[in-house]
């Protein structure tokens, strides 16, 4: 045990030097080595673009040494494909050494073969370009006493977008990022991001865009005679509503509210829900800037005549 510890450190020294030794040794050696590389990049004419999606990824093989092959950085980069002779349409492209190559400038790698698959087809198109419209996917509700105005105000209500030619000509409008804000007592400005379309080298500019919120003090109106509509009533059968109308306060921005038009509010009950004395709860529907502050009765009376 004794003759075991002795010269423990130089043994401890010995043994680190042999295992970095071999290691150095190990990552030094060049090996083939196969593996699925993504493909990030496709190089066209300048004035052309891919129509789809090329395929996800390609199995190769590499040259490399053991220290080339730990490293991460040069397999995210994935592959280049060199395809610039392509003019427009559809192609089956064979893939060789010379067209398929690593996309990372750091690193001499070589690719030995191309193993699966042997061939990809590319769809080329046309670069082309357009002006559309930004439209807002924004919820916003005010607190109580508040109310949302309509939005008028996005900064650049349109934008350019850019690609592939038979794919862009369909496209109408860019979405922003969707928000949801509730409990609204004050205007605000929002940076909202552009969500672009899911097609392969779409590109949108500018990619933000700026939204005024205006949140103002609620403005009620009273209308004192608004109809009630019953719904699901029995074929063949007439009926009798007390009440027939109803009065219903509604407040809304003070710029909207005075265009409202009682033909905008409409108030329901069902024939079907009505309980063993004939009442019915009422729905009240209004347009979305609007909220309903009191109404004179939350039921009917619904009798067959």
């Amino acid at each position: 045990m004794v003759k075991l510890l002795e010269h423990f450190w130089l043994k401890i020294i010995a043994i680190s030097l042999g295992i970095l030794l071999w290691f150095h040794v190990a990552t030094e050696k060049v090996y083939n080595y196969q593996l699925n590389l993504p493909i990030t990049e496709v190089i066209l004419d300048e004035n052309l673009t891919l129509a789809d999606y090329p395929p996800n990824e390609v199995m190769v093989t590499v040259l490399a040494t053991g220290k080339q092959l730990m490293r991460k950085k040069w397999r995210d980069r994935g592959l280049k494909i060199i395809a610039n002779h392509l003019k427009v349409g559809s192609h089956e492209f064979f893939l060789n050494t010379s067209n398929t190559v690593i996309s990372s400038p750091l690193v001499d790698l070589t690719i030995e073969e191309i193993n699966s698959p042997s061939s990809i087809v590319l769809q080329v198109d046309r670069i082309d370009e357009r002006k559309v419209k930004v439209n807002a996917n924004i919820i916003s509700e005010a607190d109580d006493g508040f109310a949302v105005n309509p939005l008028k105000n996005i900064n650049p209500p349109v934008v350019t977008i850019s690609g592939p030619q038979l794919i862009i000509k369909d496209i109408e409008e860019i979405l922003t990022e969707y928000k949801e804000l509730k409990g609204l007592r004050n205007s605000l400005d929002l940076n909202l991001s552009l969500v672009k379309p899911e097609v392969y080298g779409i590109k949108v500019t500018p990619d933000t865009v700026s939204i005024s919120l205006e949140v103002v003090p609620v403005k009620t109106r009273k209308f004192d005679r608004v109809p009630v509509a019953v719904t699901n009533v029995p074929p063949g059968n007439n009926i009798e509503i007390k009440p027939a109308y109803v009065e219903v306060e509604i407040t809304g921005p003070p710029s909207e509210i005075d265009l409202l038009n009682i033909n905008a509010l409409i108030i329901t009950c069902d024939y079907r829900e009505k309980d063993e004395n004939g009442k019915a709860a009422l729905k009240i529907d209004c347009p979305p800037l609007y909220k309903v502050k009191n109404v004179s009765t939350d039921t009917v009376t619904v009798n067959i005549i």
